[in-house]
């Protein structure tokens, strides 16, 4: 609702990710997830490696999931253990990795025999459903076999390319976690970002920004935000096309040529589509278009995006809690299987706002969806005369409702109720209220 209008299209942590050190324990075992030849430390110290390889294929895979971690060093997280102990834990994580599993076999089969091998880094936490798991390939078919064969789950329309990379992905879901922000002036810099942390004393992990329709994924400033510690999150707009048409496949190329960069940055990705529709303030939304249109548009894009290879996004699937037919946001649900996390966005703006008043009757849709909810734009205004107090209830529900964080919208606006200066950077007195309430996120 408070979005920046669409920008025209556009062609840090004091230091670099630790580079993964030497090896120093070689694990061999055959008590491997299927379609996993290896694992690695975080740290690269330890690999785990399937025994029944033969020299060269050991070499190969051991090369391949260091390279794996050199590239996402926080992504991956194997403990370095006994082999007795790295057993047991393989065999209790195997069905938490069943789908990624299942996807590197389907890579590898479809590669052949010119695959350049499988390199697989994962994270699994004991008793709990936390898996990141890294799959890469970038072998191409053998040139006599023809094209590709299209993967029966993959989406009409869409037709996976000759050879691509995959990436997979994950954000643990967990609650009182994330503290994101929109600063004017991104993603052309990330000094806004960075500016904001310095204002108000907590540093962010997700950064977010939004991008106009044909305009490519911002990679530049989705490693500023890596190197940051924080997760690039983007609010693709469809402006100036037609939802149906989107939905009908007539823009797949640059939905391609976005994923595809998604890929190559190869890192978690946070994106949201059309967001708000059952506002009737953007030309997508309830006043223009109706839910199955937009269904068919959100589904088609995620189609497209996992065609592609793009398993490192995390959908947010995002609606505004006082949009006029808030009450009625389920019914531009497009189902479980294609959002990852749920966004909700409102704003304290007048006299007498509350957490329970802004943003409680739309929790109580969707809760009901059983995915985990992000407040994913938000921000307490002058306008309702006591913006300490409001920052203080907001973290205040926030903690009660147990949800996953927050994205504060820290722009300067004028122009009406939802239009103030939701900035934090030169109001002291706010900015130390939102410290230190803030201050247990993003660590």
């Amino acid at each position: 609702m408070t979005s920046p209008p669409p920008a025209a299209p556009r062609g840090s942590h004091r230091g670099q990710p630790a580079r993964p050190a030497a090896i120093t324990r070689i694990v061999p075992t055959d008590d491997l997830p299927a379609g996993v030849d290896a694992l690695a430390s975080a740290d690269g110290r330890t690999i785990i490696v399937r025994r029944s390889l033969d020299q060269v294929s050991r070499r190969r895979a051991m090369r391949e999931v260091m390279a794996s971690v050199k590239r996402f060093p926080r992504l991956a997280l194997y403990p370095a253990l006994s082999a007795e102990a790295a057993r047991q834990l393989a065999r209790r994580i195997g069905a938490a990795i069943s789908s990624a599993a299942q996807l590197a076999q389907q890579v590898a089969s479809s590669v052949g025999e010119h695959g350049s091998g499988l390199a697989v880094a994962m994270t699994a936490a004991a008793g709990t459903a936390a898996v990141v798991t890294v799959v890469v390939t970038t072998a191409a078919p053998a040139a006599s076999s023809g094209a590709r064969q299209t993967p029966a789950a993959l989406p009409a329309r869409v037709t996976a390319p000759g050879h691509h990379k995959i990436a997979v992905a994950r954000l643990a879901p967990t609650p009182l976690h994330y503290l994101g922000v929109y600063s004017g002036g991104v993603p052309e810099s990330f000094a806004p970002v960075q500016q904001f942390e310095a204002a108000v004393g907590v540093r962010p992990n997700i950064a977010l920004y939004y991008s106009s329709w044909n305009e490519q994924f911002q990679a530049a400033f989705a490693r500023q935000a890596y190197d940051a510690g924080a997760t690039p999150a983007v609010q693709i707009e469809p402006f100036g096309v037609s939802m149906a048409d989107i939905a009908a496949g007539r823009y797949d190329a640059y939905l391609r040529s976005f994923a595809t960069a998604v890929v190559t940055y190869g890192r978690p990705v946070i994106i949201g589509f059309a967001h708000e529709p059952d506002g009737s303030w953007y030309p997508w939304g309830a006043s223009s278009v109706s839910p199955a249109t937009w269904v068919a548009a959100w589904r088609h894009v995620v189609g497209v995006f996992r065609a592609t290879g793009a398993d490192n996004v995390i959908w947010l699937w995002t609606v505004n809690s006082q949009g006029p037919q808030a009450a009625l946001a389920d019914a531009w649900w497009p189902g479980p299987d294609y959002v990852t996390w749920i966004g909700i966005d409102g704003y304290f703006a007048a006299r007498g706002d509350t957490f329970s008043s802004v943003f409680g009757p739309l929790l109580r849709i969707v809760s009901d969806l059983g995915k985990p909810v992000l407040i994913s734009e938000t921000a307490v205004g002058p306008g309702t005369g006591s913006q300490l107090a409001g920052i203080a209830n907001l973290f205040a529900g926030l903690r009660a409702n147990r949800l996953l964080g927050l994205i504060w919208f820290d722009q300067d606006q004028s122009g009406g109720r939802y239009h103030q200066d939701w900035r934090l950077d030169d109001k002291p007195a706010a900015a130390s209220a939102f410290r230190a309430d803030a201050g247990y996120l993003s660590s």
